[in-house]
């Protein structure tokens, strides 16, 4: 049996459009998600309700401030523009997938989806199998991480927690890359389409401290991680056969959205 769930989406100002895109396919292609309740969470300095509202019609959607508190209006994510790794702003709607399902989800599982994944066709992809384990995370395999230290970095992180902490407790993954490479080669997974179980987000989110960032700025990777140490089980499918394509620029969607839409 497929336990119930919520779709979740983060959307800026930049990517209004792909939303607009994107959802027709997804309404047409994939009509089941209409049946679940949707959370949408949007940045509030660069895009209003009023545009979310003129794109998306499902009735059972709920739409979200985020960062969601006053105090986090002014939080500061880190990071820098030098490259797609390290963006703020990536960094910024990527932890919103982290928190906001631990205040706005309700169903035992949310599944992420991300705005430059076109719904081409197959509405019956859900396997009830997936879930008969109660995996942490169900999503497509990955084999690299960017940037190298990634991991590392969260091997770090892990030390500034209590030693008696039961996180802290856990082993360190020790990824270390190959010296001068851009990247850690591991088996991992890559969530632009994806199931997680709401209670393991939430401790993901408990470990953030009470920050609205999270250690590193992925969210996908943080999660793993957390997977990992835990020994939570991950399941992995092949979301391309199952009618979802993934693309990296709007052109590139739009060619997509326009064969799933024939």
């Amino acid at each position: 049996m497929i336990p119930s769930y919520t779709t979740v989406i983060g959307v800026d100002q930049n990517h209004l459009e792909q939303l607009r895109l994107v959802w027709e396919t997804w309404k047409r292609n994939k009509p089941s998600l209409l049946k679940h309740p949707m959370v949408i969470f949007y940045d509030g300095k660069s895009c209003c309700p009023q545009q979310i509202r003129e794109i998306v019609d499902h009735s059972n959607s709920c739409i979200v401030r985020w960062p969601i508190t006053i105090l986090g209006e002014n939080y500061i994510f880190s990071g820098d523009n030098h490259n797609k790794w390290s963006n703020p702003q990536r960094h910024k709607m990527l932890a919103g997938f982290v928190h906001v399902p631990r205040m706005w989800v309700e169903t035992p599982y949310w599944l992420k989806i991300d705005l430059d994944v076109v719904a081409m066709e197959q509405d019956d992809w859900i396997d009830e199998n997936w879930f008969k384990d109660n995996p942490a995370i169900i999503c497509p395999s990955w084999n690299y991480t960017k940037p190298a230290d990634q991991m590392l970095k969260l091997d770090e992180w892990s030390h500034t927690f209590p030693i008696q902490d039961s996180f802290r407790l856990t082993k360190d993954l020790n990824l270390v890359p190959s010296p001068g490479s851009d990247k850690v080669v591991h088996k991992r997974i890559i969530s632009y389409v994806g199931f997680f179980r709401t209670d393991f987000t939430r401790r993901c989110s408990e470990l953030c401290n009470g920050e609205l960032g999270l250690p590193v700025p992925s969210q996908d990777g943080y999660c793993w991680y957390v997977a990992q140490r835990m020994n939570e089980s991950i399941v992995h499918f092949n979301a391309k056969r199952l009618g979802w394509e993934w693309w990296h620029t709007e052109h590139n969607v739009r060619k997509s959205v326009q064969e799933a839409l024939k």
